[in-house]
């Protein structure tokens, strides 16, 4: 029967929600808990927030990816009920759809390379044919271990996942899951199933869910990392969404968001030494250490230059945020790591009202 305290918390960038689902799994001691998220980065950005709060991470917690904990927890158990003839030895990860054009039915073939090697963007399927062949097994073995369970950066799950969150939903343990939509910058599967629930769309499938008394959504527009500016630049990507309110009361001398001439860009990271982002490494850091939109997700600094790829700059151009649909999410990962200011280097007209910075004489 599903539990009652389920929730969902739909979170602003900045809005501290990894700290909260330490919080959460704090509250619960010594009871079991496992924390899960997609990348090993976060796993690791978890595992530093327990040691920051409380010296390490306690013993009855258990912070693993999404993917070993679908492997060790709810595939290999109950493998033999769907695939008995080797053991799974590992996942093979793949980015594109794997054995495109063998029938669900081969489900050696369908499923594994070599017999035990499980693709990742099948696993979860693979997950619930074991419930169902073994008749809600997996979700009570999961109920007989942990208490709680967590997920941080719940946007990442895609296809499949979806259908193993739902499952677990519908288990009797606790379930509380924490993310932004609006950062979806990796999934973990490319199939098509379900993808009119990626993004912001997921926000749909969430609201089935509260419908269904599986769990309560909750919106959390705030940030206490960026500044009132930073936030109203990147609320402006997303039309639908409800304005992203600042709890960051810091004030420096150089706040917001500004325009940096290209001539001007070896004196502004001189000066403010940001954190310089591109879209991809296609785009020339003329000399600077760069990062990737994508690579800086998790991310928290002080200042952020971003050097802008096409679309960004039509963007800046005209204020349509149609010209960058297709990067939004990046384009908001990548303003939303800064506190204080974010320049975006950008010689054209601009269709936003937006400063223009210039070194002093």
């Amino acid at each position: 029967m599903p539990c009652e305290d389920s929730r969902i918390y739909v979170a602003s960038a900045g809005s501290g929600k990894t700290t909260a689902l330490v919080n959460e799994a704090m509250s619960r001691l010594p009871r079991r808990v496992t924390f899960l998220t997609y990348t090993n980065s976060n796993a690791q950005v978890i595992r530093e927030t327990f040691t920051a709060m409380r010296g390490g991470v306690p013993p009855s917690v258990d912070v693993r990816t999404w993917f070993r904990f679908l492997l060790h927890e709810c595939a290999r158990p109950y493998q033999r009920s769907v695939h008995a003839r080797q053991r799974i030895r590992a996942i093979l990860f793949t980015s594109k759809r794997s054995a495109p054009f063998t029938r669900y039915k081969d489900t050696e073939n369908y499923y594994f390379r070599g017999g035990d090697q499980i693709y990742s963007d099948k696993i979860a399927r693979f997950v619930l044919d074991c419930e169902d062949a073994t008749g809600g097994r997996v979700s009570q073995r999961l109920e007989s271990i942990y208490d709680l369970i967590l997920i941080d950066e719940f946007q990442d799950l895609a296809a499949y996942d979806l259908d193993v969150l739902e499952m677990l939903l519908r288990s009797s343990v606790t379930v509380i899951m924490a993310g932004d939509p609006r950062q979806t910058t990796y999934l973990t599967s490319p199939a098509a199933r379900y993808e009119q629930f990626r993004g912001l769309g997921i926000l749909e499938k969430f609201r089935e869910w509260e419908a269904a008394g599986l769990c309560q959504v909750i919106e959390d527009a705030c940030s206490w990392r960026c500044n009132q500016a930073i936030c109203d630049f990147a609320d402006r990507l997303w039309g639908t969404l409800g304005p992203t309110e600042s709890l960051q009361e810091v004030r420096t001398a150089h706040d917001g968001i500004f325009l940096v001439a290209d001539r001007d860009l070896d004196s502004y990271v001189e000066e403010f030494e940001p954190l310089v982002l591109r879209y991809s490494k296609r785009t020339d850091s003329r000399g600077h250490p760069a990062m990737t939109f994508g690579n800086a997700k998790g991310m928290t600094v002080d200042r952020v230059m971003i050097l802008p790829h096409g679309p960004i700059r039509e963007y800046l151009r005209t204020g349509d945020p149609r010209e960058v649909e297709k990067s939004a999410r990046k384009f908001y990962v990548a303003v939303t790591r800064a506190r204080h200011s974010v320049a975006i280097v950008y010689d054209g007209k601009c269709g936003m009202d937006l400063r223009r910075w210039e070194p002093a004489e």
